[in-house]
Parts: C-alpha cells; sequence; structure tokens
C-alpha cells in the first residue's frame, strides 16, 4: 500500500501537481501573450484608422483643389494646410 508522500513523489515524476510558482509562472507567461496580441491589435486598429482618415481628408482636397485650380495662391495654401493635417495624422 503506497503512503501518501509516495503519491505525491509519484504524481510529481508525472507532472501532474505543479508547485505554486511554476503556477504563477505559467499564469503570468499567459497573460504576457495576451497583453501583446491586445496591444498589437490596438495598433493595428489605430493604423487603419489612421489611413482611413486619410484617404477621406485626401479625397475632399482633390475637389477642393479642382475648385480653386485658378488661382496659385490658394493652391499653396490648401497644400500647406494638408501638409499640416497629414502631419498631425502620421503621430
Amino acid at each position: 500500500m503506497e503512503t501518501d508522500y509516495e503519491k505525491f513523489v509519484k504524481a510529481f515524476r508525472e507532472e501532474e501537481v505543479k508547485t505554486k510558482h511554476l503556477i504563477k509562472k505559467a499564469a503570468k507567461k499567459a497573460e504576457v501573450k495576451r497583453t501583446r496580441a491586445v496591444k498589437r491589435d490596438a495598433q493595428v486598429t489605430k493604423e487603419h484608422i489612421r489611413g482611413e482618415i486619410l484617404s477621406k481628408v485626401e479625397y475632399q482636397i482633390k475637389f477642393v483643389r479642382e475648385r480653386n485650380a485658378a488661382n496659385n495662391e490658394n493652391i499653396a495654401f490648401i497644400n500647406k494646410v494638408f501638409a499640416k493635417v497629414r502631419q498631425a495624422i502620421s503621430e
């Protein structure tokens, strides 16, 4: 008949029992992986939003340029404003 200690040793060798340290370590490792995935998803979402905003702004600026094509000063002003908008979106 096996004693409790022998059962414990057998279970530990077969890795059925984990120490508190190993349990905490495994939980932390899983959390770090989840956190990285969440951070990456947030970054991808921001990049998608930036691209969408920029494409819509470019689309509107295109028509403003066409309507003011006769005046070079207006076009220069539009280009300066658009450059500032692009800079703000890229941050």
